[in-house]
């Protein structure tokens, strides 16, 4: 992994597939750690929930083409998706505050 090769990977991708990008990996990362939180608070219809919606979204993830950049790989999906992970963690522990 190159800093110079992510840097030209990132001036010649289009910003609205790189947005686009950023916001389905991390809205990825809200749904998955949402189901955590719920199974490990035993909150039954937020795990029924949970689950159907990411499933649901995990059909949209696998059919997308594949990430083959370095920047794709390296960055646009894991750090979107840690960081919507670490979001869906906290709202979690605040929806389940209102269930």
């Amino acid at each position: 992994m190159s800093i110079k090769k992510i840097s030209s990977e990132y001036k010649s991708l289009p910003k609205k597939d790189m947005r686009n990008a950023v916001i389905e990996n991390f809205v990825f990362g809200i749904l998955g750690s949402t189901i955590v939180v719920f199974i490990s608070l035993r909150i039954d219809i937020a795990v029924l929930i949970a689950y159907l919606v990411y499933y649901f979204y995990v059909g949209r993830v696998i059919n997308r083409p594949k990430y083959v950049t370095s920047i794709g790989k390296f960055i646009l999906f894991p750090i979107p998706t840690a960081l919507g992970a670490f979001t869906g963690y906290k709202i979690a522990g605040l929806l389940a505050e209102y269930i």
